[in-house]
């Protein structure tokens, strides 16, 4: 194989122009390697397990766009805003998931301050739930890694998070509410 000609790169998936893209295959094993789309598989199929395990302890209304919700609750009360920050999503979109909680019964507004969300009893035991269905789906998700290997994984995710975080535009939203 000769050297690519002069302003030609030499890594076909790092293309400089329109005329060095890659092959179908090679567009397809990109797709298939690219950590963005691992890291999205991961996470939908992780949250898919997690929830099925808390459908089995009684809680079927639950979809992933609550899971906003359990990912932000907090036992000495929560704002909306907070909330919504820490999710990601829109404030518009957290008070409609808190809506549907105060309806069935997991946070309420405490004597008349409708600024900030608390935990009721049902809403621990639902986070007691959550906790143990993330444990058991985490357990049985990375089955084919050691507990080493995960915690190593883990390791690495968290050094790339904390890494970027200042890096995070402000206002930024995730793509599912």
């Amino acid at each position: 194989m000769s050297p690519p000609a002069a302003g030609k790169t030499a890594n076909p998936m790092q293309p400089d122009t329109a005329d060095d893209l890659p092959s179908d295959d090679q567009l397809n094993e990109l797709r298939r390697t690219n950590l963005g789309r691992l890291l999205d598989v991961v996470h939908v199929s992780f949250d898919k397990l997690a929830l099925h395990y808390l459908r089995e302890k009684g809680y079927p209304d639950l979809t992933a766009a609550h899971t906003h919700v359990l990912r932000t609750m907090r036992m000495e009360g929560s704002t909306l805003t907070e909330m919504a920050e820490r999710a990601g999503i829109s404030k518009q979109a957290m008070s409609k998931l808190v809506a549907t909680f105060e309806h069935w019964g997991f946070v309420e507004w405490r004597d008349g301050d409708r600024r900030r969300v608390y935990v009721t009893k049902s809403g621990k035991t639902l986070l007691t739930h959550g906790i143990k269905a993330l444990q058991r789906a985490e357990e049985e998700y990375f089955s084919s890694l050691s507990p080493q290997k995960r915690e190593t994984l883990r390791s690495f995710l968290l050094r790339a998070v904390e890494g970027n975080e200042s890096q995070t535009p402000m206002g930024w939203r995730r793509r599912r509410a």
